[in-house]
């Protein structure tokens, strides 16, 4: 009986680590995808908040496909890819997947699909899109190049 408990506590331990606890599924936001679109086809710029409103402080922007492997070690940590646009734990698009996240939780995931007009990296809020030549770019509010 002493093996068996911490043995118990150890498994559950061990279960714990490496589920993405969040509960947060891939979407697909029709509305957003369709605003970068037009970004890009009108020109401009817009502040990424006004297009993706909602409580988060930082976006990770990855290229599909991607294995799941491959976007836990893009995030650095483990996560569970379900919902739009996947499939057996991998996300299958073309396009872009952003993993929004708070206090370095993931808040949301959504997939654009076929759309991949993002530059890969990480964001913070305050990111802008800015049309330059039919390419949008990532840039701070004031207009250097943003990301890591």
């Amino acid at each position: 009986m002493r093996l068996i408990l911490p043995l118990l506590a150890l498994l559950a331990l061990v279960a714990g680590c490496g589920a993405n606890t969040s509960g947060v599924q891939v979407e697909f936001d029709v509305d957003l995808e369709t605003a970068i679109v037009e970004l890009g086809r009108s020109g401009g710029s817009r502040p990424f908040k006004e297009l993706a409103p909602g409580d988060w402080t930082s976006v990770q922007v990855l290229i599909g496909p991607a294995t799941g492997a491959s976007i836990e070690e893009e995030l650095g940590r483990p996560v569970e890819i379900t919902g739009d646009g996947t499939y057996d734990g991998d996300y299958i698009q073309d396009g872009d997947l952003l993993v929004f996240q708070r206090d370095n939780e993931i808040v949301r995931m959504v997939s654009l699909g076929q759309v991949g007009a993002l530059g890969v990296g990480e964001y913070r809020d305050d990111v802008v899109l800015q049309e330059q030549d039919g390419v949008i770019r990532m840039v701070d509010p004031d207009g250097r190049p943003a990301g890591r």
